[in-house]
Order: C-alpha cells, then structure tokens, then sequence
C-alpha cells in the first residue's frame, strides 16, 4: 500500500512554479477582476510579458495588427489563453518523460494534456453557457497527479488495481480503491500547493467526478468533458484507456449534443498540432522560466 505520508512529502518536494503563474490565475479566476489589474500582473514578469506579446501574434492568432502590448495581448487573445500558455511553459517539461506506471510512453501524457487543453479552448464555440477562461488550465493540468503517483506505483499495487479493472470499476475507482485516493485527488493537492486558486484547483480534484455534490460548475464540466475529448481522439489512453465513465450531467449542463461532442472532437484534432506548436521550446527541452 502506497502511504499518503510519502505522497504528501513527494509533492512538499516538487519544484514549485514562479510565483506569478498562481498570481495570474487567481486574477483569471477572478469574474470581478478587470484588464487592468490582470495587465498588471502580467507586465510584472518580463518573460511572461514577451511570451503573451509573442504569442498573441503567433500564427495560430494571425491578424493584419500586430501586437505590441500586454494590453493589446489581453484584449486580442484574452487572459485564459496567456495564463495557459504560460503554465504550459513552467510545467511542460515535467510531462515530457515516459511513465511506465500508467502504461505512458514519452511525450504522451503531455500530448494529452494539451489535447485537453485545446478541447477547452473549444468549447465556448459550441457551449450553450460561459466557460470560464481558468477551464483552459485546469484542462491542461488535470492529470498532473500521475506525475507523482507514478513514482510509488509498485508491480503489486499494479496488478491490485488490474484485479479490480477486472471486477468492473473503472479505472479511477480502481485506482483509489488500491491506493484509497485517486491520481485526480493528488493533483488537486499539488495545485494547491503551488497556490493556485482553489476553483481550479476543484476542477483538477474532481475533474473524473464532475457532479459528487451537485454543483454546478461550468469550468469543472469543462476540464470534464475535455478530459474525455482528449481519450477519444486517441491522446494519452495509457493503462487507463477508455476505461472511464462520461457524466452526461456535465454533457446536458454545458448545452452540447451529440453533433456538437462530434464536430469538437474533429475540431481539437485538427487544431491539436498547431497548439503543440505552440510549445515547440517545451518539447525541445527549452523551459522559459519566470524566475
């Protein structure tokens, strides 16, 4: 049995991210939070600043004005698009290598994190209700817990949860009724220890959850349902696979439909290459450090 006390002290010992990146979130996260007070922020970290200039006039956000500002970057792109970019760059190379625990090869647990992540981004075409912009990070996030949980993840606890695949559960339920968490749970305790606000914090914790104490919450439903984007689209099914339950709660609540679940898979598929060109520095091993 895996000891909580060693998972604790695990995550006491991550690296944590530049102090700005939380800062930035909880601004994002913030509904009463204006352009000024999010530029602000922003323009306080050099390397953030020439990251969102730089990715506001990227090909992906191609326009005939070019961008020169932060203020002119927040208005074009929005704050939910620079706060994502910007943990991608902090976290990226930290989901790069193989995790044989979770049956990941290298490149492919951050592949589907961005996957997810683009999903996210999505959504607001084909929501019926507001995705609130932290969803785009909590979405690339969601998994982070395998990270840790992977380190601890013996051949016999494996083959306890294998057991318990067989019996039925999924895999998350497998997974916490082996470990008594879940690789959700875990990364909900890593955000908050990088101080991140506690709504995106909740959207990580319960991403595989989304409706335990029926609230409502939009960005959860978001993290939720692109978690499930990501698997169909074949990025990052691992050991888990399809081995998940989709809460059609989360599907109803957001106003989508079957057409509309279709034509966002097709979407993220398409737009999944151009993001990951994005973060090209990210998988060449390059991390743009805030510090």
């Amino acid at each position: 049995m895996i000891s909580i006390a060693a998972i604790s002290l695990d995550i006491e010992r991550l690296e944590p991210v530049s102090a700005t990146v939380p800062r930035l979130a909880s601004v994002v996260a913030d509904e009463n939070a204006g352009v000024d007070e999010i530029c602000k922020v922003i323009e306080y970290d050099p390397a953030l600043t020439a990251n969102a200039i730089k990715l506001a006039n990227s090909a992906y956000f191609a326009s005939p004005a070019a961008v020169h500002t932060v203020r002119e970057a927040v208005n074009k792109i929005g704050a939910g698009r620079i706060l994502q970019d910007a943990v991608g760059r902090e976290v990226g190379p930290r989901f790069l290598k193989a995790m044989p625990a979770y049956e990941m090869e290298e490149l492919e647990l951050w592949h589907h994190s961005v996957a997810a992540a683009t999903a996210a981004s999505l959504l607001p075409r084909y929501a019926l209700v507001p995705i609130p912009p932290m969803a785009f990070t909590a979405a690339l996030l969601h998994d982070m817990g395998k990270l840790v949980i992977s380190r601890h993840l013996d051949e016999e606890t494996r083959q306890e949860i294998r057991r318990y695949l067989h019996e039925g559960l999924t895999y998350v339920q497998a997974e916490r009724r082996a470990l008594g968490f879940d690789h959700a749970q875990i990364g909900g305790l890593v955000a908050r220890r990088w101080r991140f606000p506690d709504e995106l914090a909740n959207c990580i914790a319960w991403h595989h959850h989304p409706h335990r104490d029926n609230i409502a919450s939009p960005a959860l439903d978001a993290v939720h349902v692109s978690n499930a984007v990501a698997k169909t689209i074949g990025q990052g099914l691992g050991v888990e696979g399809m081995n998940m339950s989709v809460d059609t709660e989360s599907v109803r609540a957001l106003g989508l439909t079957v057409e509309s679940l279709e034509t966002l898979c097709a979407q993220t598929m398409l737009e999944l290459p151009i993001t990951l060109e994005l973060f090209e520095d990210v998988h060449s091993g390059v991390q743009h450090s805030h510090r």
